[in-house]
């Protein structure tokens, strides 16, 4: 149990710290070199794909789901 404790701990520690170093290799591109423009393009090319991919699946699951018995409907 314990053991599992310490690799939540550690990666935990981990992702806290990637997520740093990314944040500020994000801001340096964007802020001080010539990529920003090109950065903060994709940046939100990729929010909306994924703000769409998960349209799309709920709509692709609203499809498909098999109809709700009788019995179901009245509760």
């Amino acid at each position: 149990m314990k053991s599992r404790r310490v690799r939540g701990r550690i990666l935990g520690t981990g992702l806290l710290a990637a997520s740093i170093v990314v944040f500020i290799a994000y801001s340096y591109v964007t802020l001080a070199t010539s990529w920003g423009l090109l950065v903060l393009k994709l940046t939100i090319v990729v929010a909306v794909g994924a703000l769409l991919a998960v349209l799309a699946w709920i709509g692709y699951t609203m499809t498909t789901a098999p109809e709700q018995a009788e019995s179901d409907k009245s509760n």
